[in-house]
């Protein structure tokens, strides 16, 4: 099977919305994902220059639509990178966790909770 660029998917989607103005460099940076990758809202929020709230309104467009899921990931407050667990629903989350970069326990992590999203494999449809 060949890897796909399911963002395509997404171009008919942005013409009847607000972001239509904005459609082409979207497209373009979203043609980068493929089928599993994982999409931070805060690299489109780097990259397109949208706010914060925007890319979340994209991003919700494109879940509704079945072409990515929602993931909770969370994030260390003392090093401030993610502790490489991703959790599908917030009873997933565990009342303490550790952070694997600087072995910091993390109690209560919902409060440290990150959305972010994956593109959805073709059985996961």
């Amino acid at each position: 099977m060949m890897p796909l660029n399911i963002f395509a998917k997404v171009a008919p989607l942005l013409r009847e919305t607000k972001f239509n103005n904005d459609s082409a460099s979207i497209i373009d940076f979203l043609g980068k994902y493929h089928l599993g990758d994982w999409i931070y809202p805060s690299a489109l929020h780097r990259e397109l220059k949208l706010d914060i709230k925007s890319v979340y309104e994209l991003l919700e467009l494109c879940a509704e639509e079945g072409i990515i899921e929602q993931y909770l990931q969370i994030y260390c407050p003392e090093c401030q990178r993610f502790i490489g667990s991703y959790y599908k629903t917030l009873l997933e989350i565990p009342e303490t966790v550790n952070c694997l970069h600087c072995d910091t326990e993390i109690t209560n992590p919902l409060q440290h909770a990150v959305i972010i999203y994956r593109v959805k494999n073709n059985e996961q449809r």
